[in-house]
């Protein structure tokens, strides 16, 4: 799924509606993001896989490409390793392999 794709899919869904990423990051993981995603990979949750709240998409200033936003309950983050961590997804550099919503926010 390219960039204008995930936009045309998600341009009625209100922001806190509940979604599910499938996507390959286009760059290797930071120490950091293995850590992050130590508890989701612990529980058998691929690391490609995301499900959270919608935040939003906003544009690269450069390149003005769609960047998706979410709040993720599987990945962790801080130091304290807090549960959930906002995650962003361009299909410009990964790959976006499925987008679904499976709950509308009222």
């Amino acid at each position: 799924m390219n960039g204008k794709q995930m936009v045309e899919k998600l341009k009625d869904v209100p922001v806190d509606s509940i979604v599910f990423v499938s996507y390959l990051a286009g760059r290797r993981p930071t120490a950091q993001a293995i850590r992050e995603a130590s508890r989701s990979a612990a529980e058998g949750i691929a690391p490609r896989h995301f499900t959270g709240r919608f935040k939003g998409i906003t544009y690269t200033k450069k390149w003005n490409e769609p960047i998706l936003t979410v709040w993720v309950e599987e990945r962790d983050s801080g130091s304290q390793m807090t549960q959930g961590a906002y995650r962003a997804f361009n299909p410009a550099l990964g790959k976006l392999l499925h987008l679904e919503v499976l709950q509308q926010n009222a």
